[in-house]
């Protein structure tokens, strides 16, 4: 019974550690879009969503849903938080394709990417704490 209270603990403050992280993050993103579109198309020379934009405008968005889904369902939305920190890493990448390699900018991306994967990783660490306690609770009441 000590072991389970104990994992549940861990649990819940991995997990609100991991939300506050994503809420930190969410509204940074979005702050940052929203301020982004307006100047764009507040410009003389705004013609649409360009495809640079869309490198980083898509990651982001599958980003934030992948928080979303954490929030109800932690370890699929922790793999969804690796994958999309995976798909903003890379992203310069095929940015470089179109634009050329720049270094600076190749590594900025991973740190600016970074909470994506720590939030993630706690995340799925939640779940397993999760996991491991009912497990302890279902032999406890078994055995």
């Amino acid at each position: 019974m000590k072991n389970e209270t104990g994992y549940k603990g861990a649990a819940r403050i991995i997990r609100i550690i991991a939300k506050v992280i994503g809420i930190i993050v969410a509204v940074f993103f979005l702050v940052m879009l929203i301020g982004d579109a307006e100047m764009a198309i507040k410009s003389e020379s705004f013609k649409g969503i360009s495809l640079e934009w869309l490198f980083i405008l898509i990651p982001v968005i599958i980003a934030l849903a992948a928080f979303i889904v954490a929030w109800r369902w932690e370890f699929l939305g922790g793999i969804l938080l690796l994958a999309a920190y995976l798909i903003l890493s890379f992203s310069p990448t095929i940015h470089s394709v179109y634009y050329g390699p720049e270094f600076r900018f190749l590594a900025g991306m991973f740190y600016f990417a970074l909470p994506f994967l720590v939030s993630g990783v706690l995340f799925i660490v939640a779940a397993q704490l999760d996991k491991r306690a009912s497990r302890l609770k279902r032999e406890d009441s078994a055995g």
